[in-house]
């Protein structure tokens, strides 16, 4: 039964949704749609007991709201684009109605207070609009209310209200639900377009570098002096995309940095960024770590036992490596499409040894060998001429003892 009731919540809340529509979009379009709903099938059940009672013109009112929403929810559905349109039309509609109302009853307090409806009007304004028109349903509110009072005892009303207090109080009451049911509905829906944007930025930068970003704390620029940086490049990448399928090319680079991301988030480092079929991690940033070297070496031979594991595509993939370790600068560059990224040194050599090795080897400097040569197996390779470093002793991580 819950089901199937959610099941017609969601269809009636559904009305004029569009393919290409946004979150926020959606979100706005449901409490619209969902107060003309309310306005349409709720407002026929009072204005029913108020044509039994013998007060047929008021109850002309109510089923006069209740077409206008039927109205404006057909509108919405045939023309979706023009809901800001449809709001106006809702909220004028209804304020005359408020209005005709409390000259009926006899003023503002007989009319159970009718012309406190238009609060309603005011929210969806602020939530749905903007500001301006907020400001501008606002005004119209304190113009009803101030009419609705001062028309009291100025002519006899055709259907007075001996005791307005139970229909004052009803009316309260409506109008808190009502006004609980949309504010619940924005902040759940803030909330997860929040958590979205939280999710988001949190996989474009580190935690603590969105947490600053988003703090609004100007440039972020760091110095790490204890930093290991590694670069990956798939071996053979350039000749295998001519003659791999785009689509196919994506998934399979998409499947094995995916594996790599995995790695990543086990020993904690720092994803930097990929480019084509290169992928630059590191650690000791932005939180500073004293195994950041180990951690690197680690990483890379975790790699090497993946991609002689498995295949990727149809394809068995091998990597060169080239790691260093030393001084970084850490940061946040552009304002569109931003990434976290490093400059110095370090990054320079550890891409000219990952550019200067070998096939299915993990190269490293003879910085980082001293840093991890307790806890891993290193062989020597010699020297070899780095472009800007001139002769560079180098190793190869071959194994953990």
């Amino acid at each position: 039964m819950l089901r199937f009731l959610e099941g017609v919540r969601q269809r009636l809340l559904s009305v004029g949704r569009r393919p290409t529509e946004s979150d926020a979009a959606q979100g706005v379009r449901r409490i619209v749609v969902g107060s003309l709903w309310f306005s349409a099938l709720g407002i026929p059940v009072s204005s029913t007991f108020q044509w039994l009672d013998g007060m047929p013109w008021l109850a002309a009112v109510g089923y006069g709201q209740s077409i206008t929403a039927l109205l404006l929810l057909a509108g919405v559905a045939l023309r979706p684009g023009w809901l800001v349109a449809w709001i106006v039309t809702m909220q004028g509609a209804f304020g005359v109605a408020e209005v005709t109302e409390a000259h009926l009853r006899g003023g503002l307090i007989p009319s159970g207070l009718a012309a406190l409806w238009g609060i309603l009007g005011v929210l969806i304004a602020l939530i749905a609009l903007n500001l301006r028109w907020a400001v501008f349903w606002f005004v119209v509110l304190v113009a009803q209310i101030v009419y609705a009072a001062a028309i009291t005892d100025t002519f006899e009303p055709l259907y007075p209200n001996a005791d307005p207090t139970v229909d004052a109080a009803v009316t309260l009451i409506l109008i808190g639900g009502v006004t609980f049911a949309v504010l619940a509905y924005f902040v759940r829906q803030r909330d997860h377009f929040q958590e979205q944007s939280d999710r988001l930025l949190r996989n474009v930068l580190p935690d603590e570098i969105a947490v600053r970003l988003k703090r609004g704390d100007g440039a972020i620029a760091d110095r790490f002096d204890h930093v290991t940086v590694l670069f990956a490049d798939v071996v053979g990448f350039t000749p295998l995309s001519s003659r791999v399928a785009p689509d196919d090319l994506v998934r399979m680079l998409s499947d094995l940095f995916s594996d790599l991301d995995d790695i990543v988030g086990q020993l904690g480092l720092e994803k930097i960024k990929t480019v084509g079929d290169e992928y630059m991690v590191a650690a000791g940033v932005p939180t500073p770590r004293p195994d950041h070297a180990a951690a690197v070496a680690e990483f890379g031979l975790r790699v090497h036992e993946l991609v002689g594991s498995r295949e990727y595509g149809g394809h068995r993939l091998e990597f060169r490596m080239g790691i260093h370790s030393g001084p970084v600068v850490a940061g946040v560059i552009g304002q569109r499409k931003f990434s976290y990224d490093l400059w110095g040194d370090t990054v320079n050599t550890a891409s000219r040894l990952e550019s200067h090795g070998t096939p299915g080897a993990i190269q490293i400097s003879d910085e980082t060998r001293r840093l991890i040569e307790e806890s891993f197996v290193c062989e020597p390779r010699g020297e070899i001429e780095l472009k800007g470093r001139g002769a560079l002793h180098t190793w190869f991580v071959v194994g953990r003892r």
